[in-house]
Formats: C-alpha cells, sequence, structure tokens
C-alpha cells in the first residue's frame, strides 16, 4: 500500500487545477461567460509564469488585463472569483484590493 501525505495530496491537486487551467476544456467552459479571447490571454499568463518559474502577481494580471487588454475591471474581478483565483497560490499570488 501506498501512503500519501497532505502535501502529496495537495501537489497532485494544485497540478490538476494548472492542468485544467490549461486545457482547451477551460476555454471551452468559460467563454460563454467571458470572451474566450481573454480566457486564452488569462491562460497565457499563467503559462509565462510557469515558464519563467516566478510567480504571478495578482495585482499584474489585474492590470495586465484591464489596462494593456482593455477589458472592464468588474469583468476581471467576475472572472476572477468565479475561477476561484486563491485556489492557484503559489502560482498567483496577493490579493486584489
Amino acid at each position: 500500500m501506498i501512503e500519501t501525505t497532505n502535501t502529496d495530496v495537495d501537489l497532485i491537486d494544485f497540478l490538476d487545477l494548472i492542468n485544467n487551467a490549461l486545457s482547451p476544456l477551460f476555454v471551452e467552459k468559460w467563454r460563454y461567460r467571458y470572451s474566450e479571447k481573454f480566457v486564452k490571454l488569462f491562460q497565457v499568463k499563467v503559462l509565462d509564469s510557469m515558464t519563467n518559474r516566478k510567480p504571478l502577481k495578482i495585482k499584474n494580471l489585474y492590470t495586465y488585463l484591464t489596462k494593456k487588454c482593455k477589458y472592464a475591471p468588474d469583468q476581471v474581478v467576475d472572472f476572477f472569483e468565479q475561477i476561484e483565483i486563491d485556489l492557484y497560490y503559489p502560482l498567483i499570488q496577493g490579493k486584489l484590493t
């Protein structure tokens, strides 16, 4: 019998969450509520963060989506709430004020 620690389970859950967030099914699930482009921009930022091996600050992600990509602040905040952005810690860190 294989023993797993709580840390192992947490790591597996986190990897499943990231795998799901980067999958086409994630785009399919959210593209009706948010645009497909919006969801893919989120995926690109998550992938960039993983590629660069640096955590992504939620404030920077918010600024990128609202200022550079010109999405409404309410839409970005709603998206963060719907996908439960806190679950993406430690990849996405910080709090949105």
